[in-house]
């Protein structure tokens, strides 16, 4: 796996499964085309995309992926990390590298939600020589056939209730014809981060806080990564309400909660939620923090000590720099830095904010950790994007702490082996 690939999969995605949406609340189209001729060539993938959205939280993407002669995947993107949310054409970019072993290249479009969603004019540019880019045919790529022949050249990886997808003679970016969803009558079905029946907001701190409650018994607090939402634990939610009241939070600016262009810090995230608490009349909860959120938690501990009873970390961190993840994280960060820079969508600009929080924070030292009274549980995967001796150090300087360094595990451990790691928080928690 590539460290680009495993730098998306650590840090902006919350499964293995190609499309990172936990629920049916979104649908797909593909071509597919031979590969290898392009073998170990750089690519461009380009598309017009355009949409309208009814659910504030619809968006569209383009998204290819690489399989290779093995079956096992090599490059993928799915712009997970940068929705599109504009009412106006615009045309995307996907680049990178195919696969030296690759077979076949898998691309088109996702539509996520309620929404109207156009797609049009798909290019796929291959440099063939130094800076040297020829288009690859690719049949249909502007929509101008007619709806049967369209079909024998595009599939429908999902065809959800609500969603009618067609080729329209209206709003084409080029030519006569676009590609069309039209999901103006699809109903979600309730899942963690989009419940209807359990999900409420409140307004802390001059925001609104989106939160979901599940079960009974003392209260749990979870707390999601970097640009994610309440769905990463979706693996987690129903094992856990078994035993706790989990109340489980999308961070400010990120899922359903709402944001005030403030400098995203850890501190003003512990902010947000101890003032969640006290409107929730919560004198005190065990909380349990997944990356980002692990900062949090930890933040919380130091700063509100009453409102905190035991706090499991995964793969959390102190402060930020070359001892803490490999320099290439960096690398990737920055470069991502740049390319939103450029882009005036307010996702674009909010993602902008939340990796300058990856890159400068948090700021803390290990002595700080000392402070820490409540019982805590540091986790962390033995492949984990935070280097193990950082974890171990985290653990060493809290007086109070268990230390579990799951064996082969990555960042994704909460995901990719829930019934290990939930077993893990459940006997410490109780």
């Amino acid at each position: 796996m590539s460290k680009y690939l495993l730098l998306l999969l650590l840090i902006f995605s919350t499964a293995s499964n190609a499309f990172a949406q936990q629920a049916k609340d979104w649908g797909a189209f593909q071509q597919i085309i031979d590969a290898r001729p392009y073998a170990g060539k750089k690519f461009r993938l380009e598309a017009a995309v355009k949409v309208i959205t009814i659910d504030p939280a619809a968006d569209g993407e383009l998204w290819i992926r690489i399989d290779k002669q093995d079956k096992k995947m090599g490059f993928f993107y799915n712009m997970m990390d940068k929705p599109i949310r504009s009412d106006q054409w615009k045309l995307y970019t996907i680049s990178g590298t195919i696969d030296k072993t690759a077979r076949f290249i898998n691309f088109g479009g996702l539509y996520h939600r309620k929404g109207i969603f156009y797609f049009d004019d798909f290019k796929l540019f291959i440099e063939t020589t130094k800076d040297n880019w020829e288009p690859a045919p690719i049949p249909d790529a502007g929509f101008e056939s007619d709806t049967a022949t369209h079909r024998k050249n595009w599939l429908y990886l999902q065809n959800r209730v609500g969603y009618d997808v067609r080729v329209t003679g209206s709003q084409a970016f080029e030519g006569k014809h676009a590609f069309k969803v039209d999901g103006s009558n699809f109903t979600p079905e309730p899942t963690f981060g989009n419940n209807p029946q359990t999900g409420k907001y409140a307004t802390v701190n001059g925001i609104n806080i989106y939160y979901e409650t599940y079960g009974q018994g003392a209260p749990l607090l979870l707390l999601h990564g970097n640009s994610e939402s309440i769905g990463l634990f979706q693996k987690q939610i129903p094992e856990l309400s078994k035993s706790f009241r989990v109340i489980a939070v999308d961070t400010r600016g990120q899922g359903r909660s709402s944001e005030d262009g403030k400098t995203y810090t850890y501190d003003l995230f512990a902010a947000d939620m101890n003032a969640l608490l006290d409107e929730l009349h919560l004198d005190s909860v065990n909380i349990l923090g997944w990356s980002d959120g692990g900062n949090t938690g930890l933040i919380m501990a130091m700063q509100y000590p009453a409102k905190v009873k035991k706090l499991v970390t995964m793969g959390a961190n102190v402060f930020i720099d070359k001892s803490v993840v490999d320099k290439w994280v960096f690398k990737q960060l920055n470069k991502e830095k740049k390319e939103l820079a450029a882009d005036t969508l307010y996702s674009s600009r909010n993602r902008l904010r939340l990796v300058e929080l990856l890159l400068t924070e948090p700021r803390l030292s290990f002595a700080a950790l000392k402070n820490i009274q409540c019982p805590v549980l540091v986790v962390a995967g033995e492949k984990d994007i935070i280097k193990e001796e950082h974890t171990k150090q985290i653990a060493a300087h809290i007086p109070n702490s268990k230390l579990y360094i799951a064996p082969k595990e990555t960042h994704y451990f909460p995901a990719e082996n829930a019934h290990v790691f939930n077993k893990a928080v459940l006997e410490f928690l109780r």
